[in-house]
């Protein structure tokens, strides 16, 4: 279980970091290669990245890297501890912090073997500074300490770090992107939003559809594995604060593995899930699901199902969108594993509140493509008026036999 977790994790981390980090770079390359003159990069300054990638991150708790093409070599420090086996975020906070100080504090329990801290920043003279639970200062050249600077970031790793509350200083006008990642056997195994579902006396709880609907009370369902006393829980904002606890019941649990379930009502704007108590040894420990949720007023979800697709043919599926919010407008747009662009029925949808409409999708499958083989469609409804009211679900398929 943890392998498939990790490999997931790590493809998360790989794609919201390294395709930043590279997007930034390819700006380079372009202005290098004479376009975009007007805009070349300015040694002593930030490397620019496409905000699509800034959000990307966000979304995925990834981090952008304001690099310039000479510094490239420092993004290896983060790449490596991001992938490393066995890892989980103690800590992901942005924000803009106007030239104040802001301060996190960063529990390291008894199961950390090895703790990463990296910040980026978008504006040069961004400080961080690490204090241990002893209250010394961290600094360049100590032994078992690693750190990568450039411009505009830094990244720290300790091994075997003292156990106890860390302290994380900053202060610089630019925003920043703050993580602290672990190396433990002690994690968040899965955080997901749930309804009850399945056939009479088969009852239980599937995985909603994309994101949840926002003023509703929403079920959430945890699962924390590794030796720990107690857990408890709560929604945590984009920078890294607490917004309000979210109330769970353990449900069941074995020797590795905990889970959890509880009903709560979503806030009005982005969040993440945290977890904190104290591990099996008694010492206090704190994890943070990387993955950004949102309360959203459209939902899709697909209302027939494939078993298989067939080669050579052309197959429909049809999903509903449905509209929560006030009467807007609904672009629809569909595309497959393969980066293809899927043709829709409608392309656009009007909808007052509480209203629905069926969307149908074609999926072609080339002749000759071999059984077995994986489709997935992702489709999203985004409103023509206000991007940020949008939704999406996947749908997973695979081509049949002969």
């Amino acid at each position: 279980m943890r392998s498939l977790l990790d490999m997931r994790r790590k493809f998360l981390g790989i794609l919201a970091v390294s395709l930043v980090a590279g997007f930034g770079l390819s700006r380079a390359a372009v202005c290098q290669t004479g376009q975009q003159r007007s805009r070349p990069f300015t040694p002593g300054t930030c490397g620019r990245v496409d905000p699509t990638y800034i959000r990307l991150a966000e979304q995925t708790g990834g981090q952008p890297m304001f690099m310039q093409p000479s510094e490239m070599a420092a993004a290896g420090h983060l790449m490596r501890e991001a992938t490393a086996n066995n890892t989980d975020a103690l800590l992901y906070a942005t924000t803009h912090p106007g030239g104040q100080s802001r301060e996190y504090t960063v529990p390291t329990d008894s199961t950390v073997k090895r703790v990463t801290f990296s910040l980026s920043f978008d504006a040069p003279g961004t400080k961080m500074t690490l204090q241990r639970p002893s209250g010394a200062a961290v600094t360049s050249g100590e032994g078992g300490v690693e750190v990568s600077e450039w411009t505009c970031g830094r990244i720290v790793t300790l091994g075997s770090p003292e156990k106890g509350i860390w302290r994380v200083q900053l202060i610089g006008t630019g925003r920043f992107w703050l993580r602290a990642v672990a190396q433990s056997e002690l994690y968040i195994l899965s955080v997901e939003f749930v309804r009850l579902g399945g056939r009479p006396g088969h009852e239980g709880y599937f995985k909603i559809p994309g994101q949840p609907l926002a003023g509703r009370s929403q079920t959430l369902q945890a699962t924390v594995s590794g030796a720990l006393q107690s857990a408890k829980f709560k929604l945590v904002s984009v920078d890294g604060e607490t917004i309000q606890p979210a109330t769970m019941q353990e449900e069941s649990s074995d020797p590795e593995d905990h889970e959890y379930l509880g009903t709560l009502t979503l806030p009005d704007r982005p969040f993440r899930v945290a977890v904190s108590g104290l591990d099996g040894n008694g010492l206090p420990y704190q994890r943070m699901y990387l993955t950004q949720f949102r309360g959203t007023t459209v939902e899709i979800a697909p209302s027939n199902r494939i078993e298989d697709l067939g080669a050579g043919t052309t197959n429909t599926l049809t999903f509903i969108v449905r509209n929560y919010g006030e009467t807007a407008s609904f672009r629809i747009l569909a595309v497959d594993n393969r980066g293809s662009i899927l043709p829709t029925e409608p392309a656009e949808v009007a909808l007052a509140s509480g209203a629905s409409a069926q969307i149908k999708v074609d999926v072609n499958v080339p002749p000759g493509t071999a059984p077995g083989t994986g489709v997935s469609v992702t489709i999203t409804a985004t409103s023509t008026t206000n991007p940020e009211i949008n939704n999406g679900t996947s749908a997973q398929l695979s081509v049949g036999g002969p």
